[in-house]
């Protein structure tokens, strides 16, 4: 797996200690089930801001993979997408986000593509 950063998400990550969190979100609606990934600096359960989901509240198994300059943890099932995207959302300090991006996708599962396949 592949982990591809953009320089702001690099940069904050950095700021935040250098470590990330990601893990499988599945969620309902009312066209039906899908997959999101939730990213953050600190690990599930630590803080408000990583408890606020169901599934932050659920065990983990986290396997830890070097990046350039930083540390991500992951739980993202038994298969690994071929690239994982990080990037930050928010301008705002109060309002900055870290987002993952299975294949450079939103939604996470072995049907995603990688960028570039047809």
């Amino acid at each position: 797996m592949r982990i591809l950063a953009t320089d702001r998400a690099a940069a904050y990550i950095e700021e935040q200690g250098g470590e990330v969190w990601v893990w499988l979100d599945p969620r309902r609606g009312i066209v039906g089930s899908y997959v999101w990934l939730e990213a953050h600096c600190a690990a599930p359960r630590s803080n408000r801001t990583t408890s606020f989901t169901r599934s932050s509240r659920q065990p983990h198994r986290f396997t830890t993979t070097d990046a350039e300059g930083f540390v991500v943890h992951h739980d993202l099932g038994r298969e690994l997408p071929e690239e994982l995207h990080l990037d930050l959302k928010g301008w705002r300090k109060g309002t900055r986000r870290l987002e993952a991006y299975w294949n450079g996708s939103v939604f996470a599962g072995p049907d995603i593509p990688t960028p570039g396949e047809s």
